[in-house]
This record gives C-alpha cells, sequence and structure tokens, in this order.
C-alpha cells in the first residue's frame, strides 16, 4: 500500500465505530448513486428505431425544395 492509503486507514481507524459506520454508509450510498446514474445515462443515449413515432406532426409541403442559399455549391 502507499505511504498516502495508509495514512488514511490510520485516520479512519482512530475514528469512533459510530463514525466509521457513518463513513460506510456514505461511501456506499454515494457509490450507488454514481452507478444509477451512470446506467440511467447509458439508457437514456440507446437510441431505437420508431423512436420519433408519431413526434413529427407537420412536414412543410417545400421540404424537399433546394435551399438557395446552397445553390452555389449545386
Amino acid at each position: 500500500m502507499s505511504d498516502e492509503l495508509l495514512q488514511v486507514q490510520n485516520q479512519i481507524l482512530a475514528f469512533s465505530m459510530e463514525e466509521q459506520l457513518y463513513l460506510l454508509a456514505y461511501i456506499a450510498n454515494n457509490v450507488n448513486k454514481r452507478n444509477t446514474s451512470e446506467n440511467h445515462t447509458d439508457i437514456q443515449k440507446k437510441s431505437y428505431f420508431g423512436a420519433l413515432k408519431n413526434k413529427i406532426t407537420y412536414i412543410a409541403p417545400d421540404f424537399d425544395e433546394p435551399i438557395e442559399d446552397f445553390a452555389e455549391y449545386m
């Protein structure tokens, strides 16, 4: 173990049992939140076929017409 890790371990061992349990609960709660939020964002990032079905309700009649601003590129 590194010296820094040993120092942290010694500081934690100097805590009372109540303080150690509080620290353990705090760490477990935050790790659980991080894992839950990471999994949640992974789910949000996944897209699937038909995800926007019935979401687009209007398309302008000239949607497929060439755009004048891009005429020089065509």
